[in-house]
């Protein structure tokens, strides 16, 4: 990554000078008069400078456009686990009211006033039948 923090100042001069308090400092700016150049780039650098961060820019793209696949192959195998696991779960509870309403003797429900109403025989023919139907749409 710091490659491609330097590369916009690889073609600028380099600068050297020294601070009042005796410091010597470097850099791309010098303060008025008192800093001499040490490094002027080559007249071939800059073009080279040029084809790095083009190819730098280029592998930048490429790393994006996995990384963005990566994702969405992340996410499509997490919905494809969610789907499984409500599928797994509606056949569970198909499973288990289908075997309720088989093997109780007398199936009831409970209204909102907590009072018991029974089914009556067409009613549970309905009601297993629908059942069957909910494993076999769920638990295949």
């Amino acid at each position: 990554m710091s490659a491609i923090a330097l590369a916009p100042h690889a073609h600028a001069d380099l600068y050297k000078w020294t601070d009042a308090r005796g410091n010597v400092h470097y850099g791309d700016q010098a303060p008025a008069g008192q800093a001499r150049i040490i490094h002027t780039p080559a007249a071939g650098q800059s073009a080279i400078t040029s084809q790095a961060r083009q190819s730098l820019d280029a592998q930048e793209q490429a790393f994006q456009k996995r990384r963005q696949a990566a994702a969405d192959a992340r996410a499509k195998a997490d919905k494809e686990a969610e789907q499984t696991r409500m599928r797994r779960e509606n056949c569970a509870k198909a499973r288990s009211n289908l075997s309720a309403l088989q093997n109780s003797p007398r199936v009831y429900s409970t209204d909102a006033a907590g009072q018991r109403s029974y089914m009556d025989d067409a009613a549970r023919e309905r009601a297993t039948a629908d059942s069957q139907k909910a494993v076999a749409d769920f638990c295949k």
